[in-house]
């Protein structure tokens, strides 16, 4: 968050700056939904574009105190439509929001219809690639801002890294991310190792979910993320944390220092909040340090999570 106090800064320059009588254009106010079940709801029920409130207007135009769209990056099993909060908020806040979906293998369907992020992350970061090459033609934007979350945090290193994100994106503000993977399939992966059957049996699971043999400490796509150094140069990165991640096992594979990027463990702000892996997409405390990081002055709350270690 260190371009935080030059925002501020900004900000209330721009303030004393504005003719007396004079009103910007306010957005829709969007309902803002701090709700786990309105997110499961939300990704499972939308049909395709999986469009949240207030994200992939393909009209909007950025304005000058916010000139960079804000991409959201989902997990696996989600979709574009699964960000009932962070999407509607921003929207409300003047930015202009467009949310990826990706990672969908053709002829899904049944409990599979419309969930992202199975196919292998390496077409993940091309599809998201190819998303944001779209915004910017639509914005006129230079560049974007990236709000990853879980598996959307190794799509975007990704697509930083190789794929020539860091040439069109500014910052990154990544919920919970797996940056080394997660041991919270250690037994089955202790398993398959033990009795010598890990290649068909990885194999077998990348028919269905390339993406979750992705996340895998094991695996050649996180080998090869660590071996690149994790963080494009040029690029600045921020890394939400929490103490209370069951699924990015431990929550600390999410830690990496750099001397571009921030590292906020959210019970370091807020020691009553334990909000999970789940939780810290329509955490009210989580998304007040989002919109700080991109540049929009806002009071952090801080309460106790309605869906603690979710």
């Amino acid at each position: 968050m260190r371009r935080f106090w030059s925002r501020l800064g900004f900000a209330l320059a721009a303030v004393l700056l504005v003719p007396a009588g004079y009103a910007a254009a306010q957005p829709e106010q969007l309902p803002v939904v701090y709700s786990v079940p309105a997110f499961v709801t939300g990704a499972l029920t939308a049909k395709a574009p999986f469009d949240s409130p207030g994200a992939n207007d393909w009209s909007c135009v950025p304005t000058a105190e916010h000139p960079q769209p804000v991409v959201l990056v989902h997990g696996v099993l989600g979709n574009g439509a699964g960000w009932p909060a962070m999407a509607p908020l921003l929207h409300n806040n003047g930015y202009c929001v467009f949310a990826v979906t990706y990672g969908i293998y053709p002829g899904q369907s049944g409990a599979l219809a419309g969930t992202g992020g199975l196919a292998p992350i390496a077409q993940s970061s091309t599809e998201l690639r190819d998303f944001v090459a779209r915004v910017l033609a639509a914005t006129g934007a230079a560049k974007v801002d990236l709000l990853p979350w879980s598996e959307g945090t190794l799509v975007a290193a990704r697509y930083l890294l190789v794929d020539g994100g860091a040439e069109v994106v500014d910052q990154v503000f990544n919920l919970a991310p797996i940056y080394a993977g997660t041991n919270v399939a250690d037994p089955a992966v202790n398993a398959v190792y033990a009795l010598g059957i890990q290649d068909p049996a990885f194999a077998a699971l990348g028919n269905t979910c390339q993406g979750c043999v992705d996340m895998l400490p094991v695996s050649a796509n996180i080998h090869e993320l660590q071996a690149a150094g994790v963080y494009a140069p040029g690029v600045e990165y921020t890394n939400l944390l929490t103490r209370a991640d069951t699924e990015v096992v431990p929550y600390t594979n999410g830690y990496r220092e750099g001397p571009n990027a921030t590292n906020i463990v959210l019970q370091d702000v807020c020691p009553v909040n334990m909000a999970g892996h789940n939780s810290i997409s329509v955490d009210p405390t989580v998304a007040a340090l989002m919109l700080n990081t991109f540049g929009t002055p806002t009071e952090i709350p801080c309460a106790p999570s309605p869906t603690p270690y979710i």
